[in-house]
């Protein structure tokens, strides 16, 4: 038999991931530097379970295969409506429905079809006064053009089974080229988000440019204006800037982590050596060769510059958003 499937994307599941994720990375450090049984320590594992839990929304999501609606030669079948399978002899009218940005198709049936589960009358009521009907296709999840599924929907409703088959073919090529094109879009957001968290970690500017950006647009995409075009890539900057944010925060706690750490124990072996030779050493190589690194940490600790003077030291490295900072030795810190 010939059949259309429509499967839900995972962008929506990548997304729960991206927003949960550097949340429970963030809390996962900071539980290392706090003390068991405390009121942070908690607050740390509450955060911990409730982003945790959306990763594994997200996670369930993305990997979810199942196929959310079939298009067959005989009829339509949409799995989040819980009915059957609606005969396309049964279908008079099809229509898109926007509602809060969330896209459906209604769908105008017949007295024949008859309700696997018949729907409440407070339902009813709120689906004649949204202008919805008792089945509505949710394209929430599905990346396609709700205008030309619907065209598609009316078209078959009204052709012969022979005329179906050919049309549900030429659709289903349509469909194979969008996937392709759905791929390499994501594949470019990505590229797009790590250029801008690069270059809001170089500068300070830049980050804070952007998250003006993203304001000024989650304004524009709030306001809705009549403008689709603008509206939608609005929306998209916002995400951007979201992301973004998120990220860098994520970035700098790491960071954070990891350069104090490094400096800590490099500040302890410049101390010990001391105290064996009575004397700085005149370099810092030969104390980073000693250390027990890994190669993120190796190569920040070749970025530190190390200078004697009298009988004292000091530790000096570039930071993120370019700035330059001296380790506090006493305080076991970056200033």
């Amino acid at each position: 038999m010939t059949e259309i499937k429509l499967y839900k994307t995972s962008t929506k599941g990548l997304k729960i991931i991206g927003m949960c994720l550097p949340f429970v990375v963030l809390e996962l450090f900071l539980l290392s530097d706090t003390t068991y049984g405390t009121t942070n320590y908690v607050k740390s594992w509450l955060c911990i379970c409730f982003f945790g839990l959306g990763i594994l929304v997200g996670l369930f999501h993305t990997f979810d295969r199942r196929p959310q609606i079939i298009i067959t030669e005989t009829g339509i079948w949409d799995r989040t409506t819980n009915q059957d399978e609606i005969k396309w002899e049964q279908i008079i009218e099809a229509y898109p429905l926007d509602l809060f940005e969330q896209k459906f198709i209604s769908l105008v049936t017949d007295d024949t079809y008859v309700f696997k589960k018949k729907p409440y009358k407070w339902a009813e009521k709120i689906n004649k006064e949204i202008g919805a009907q008792n089945l509505n296709l949710h394209l929430g999840q599905i990346n396609i053009n709700e205008l030309e599924l619907t065209d598609f929907i009316n078209r078959l409703s009204k052709q012969k089974i022979e005329e179906r088959r050919k049309l549900i073919k030429t659709f289903e090529n349509k469909e194979t080229k969008s996937s392709v094109s759905y791929f390499q879009k994501i594949v470019v957001y990505v590229l797009i988000s790590l250029a801008m968290l690069f270059l809001s970690l170089s500068s300070f500017v830049v980050f804070m440019t952007i998250m003006i950006v993203m304001g000024i647009s989650a304004f524009i995409a709030r306001w809705r204006p009549d403008n689709a075009i603008l509206r939608k890539y609005a929306g998209i900057a916002t995400w951007f800037g979201l992301i973004n944010m998120v990220l860098c925060i994520a970035v700098i706690k790491v960071y954070d982590n990891i350069t104090e750490d490094v400096a800590e124990q490099v500040a302890i072996e410049i101390e010990e050596f001391q105290k064996l030779n009575t004397t700085l050493p005149t370099d810092i190589k030969s104390i980073n060769e000693k250390l027990e690194l890994n190669f993120i940490e190796r190569y920040f600790a070749n970025q530190i510059d190390y200078r004697t003077y009298d009988n004292d030291y000091e530790l000096e490295a570039n930071m993120l958003f370019g700035k330059r900072r001296t380790y506090d030795k006493n305080n076991s810190e970056w200033e």
